[in-house]
């Protein structure tokens, strides 16, 4: 049951999202019980949208017979997700509030909500990637506010919802003709995949252009580093044909800013 509760709640990315919010966290000041409980409340309201995902999703992934799901094969109940989902989401809040204060953890709080409103309302619609544009944009505020009750840079702000949009646009490449078989899909489903991996890179290339003016007068090196590992990951999906090539090439950007954004905070 434990396995199958983690495989439902998409174990790879709670874990990556998570992880990067700690280090985060712990680049802006956090320590000690404070860091604690950041990676509490973050792992929690994590577990809470992967969880609901699964359970919105049950039905779909039955039609498409996807025996990785949990769901479909059998192991848990989309009862039981929603059941885990509505804990895991009341501790996130609780814990958000604990660790970060109302302003902090209610920009958190959002955060998990966005991730709700994307697995019921808006997956399937042109509007998928708001949510994430919001939640990832509500990370930054949840921790300098939790911190010393101060705003974040507009910059920080701004890279951070491009880098959820990317990651969500990179990530739906490689369920499109999936998705167009069943008659759903969000954005790149609604824009094809060209139009929407074109979209990705416009979207990287200028989070990938803040960071490198934040950066480049402290090292000019380092900027030009991230430059050309930006046109390398482009020249690679270019003369590749396969979407998970232009997958692993926009992932490959996208961990390079989060890289970048964790030196810069």
């Amino acid at each position: 049951m434990i396995r199958s509760l983690a495989r439902a709640s998409h174990f790879g990315p709670t874990l990556v999202v998570t992880f990067v919010v700690v280090a985060l966290a712990w680049s802006l000041g956090w320590r000690g019980i404070g860091l604690l409980g950041v990676f509490a409340a973050v792992l929690t309201g994590q577990l809470s949208v992967g969880w609901s995902n699964d359970a919105f999703d049950a039905r779909l992934d039955s039609l498409a017979e996807r025996r990785d799901k949990p769901t479909v094969a059998g192991a848990v109940s989309s009862r039981m997700l929603w059941w885990v989902a509505a804990l895991a989401a009341t501790a996130s809040v609780a814990l958000s509030v604990l660790v970060a204060g109302w302003i902090g953890g209610g920009f958190h709080v959002l955060g998990v909500l966005m991730g709700w409103t994307y697995n019921i309302l808006l997956s399937r619609t042109i509007w998928s990637w708001l949510p994430y544009a919001i939640a990832f944009g509500s990370l930054p505020p949840f921790l300098t506010y939790g911190l010393d009750g101060t705003a974040p840079p507009v910059w920080l702000v701004a890279v951070f919802a491009i880098i959820g949009v990317s990651a969500h646009l990179a990530n739906a490449l490689t369920d499109v003709d999936s998705d167009a078989s069943l008659g759903i899909g969000g954005v790149v489903g609604r824009l094809g995949a060209g139009r929407a991996a074109v979209l990705g890179w416009v979207l990287l290339g200028a989070g990938t252009a803040i960071l490198v003016v934040q950066v480049v007068a402290t090292s000019v090196l380092l900027a030009a580093a991230v430059v050309a590992g930006f046109v390398l990951a482009m020249v690679f999906a270019a003369r590749s044909t396969s979407r998970s090539s232009m997958f692993t090439s926009l992932l490959a950007v996208v961990v390079l800013d989060v890289v970048l954004v964790l030196l810069l905070a």
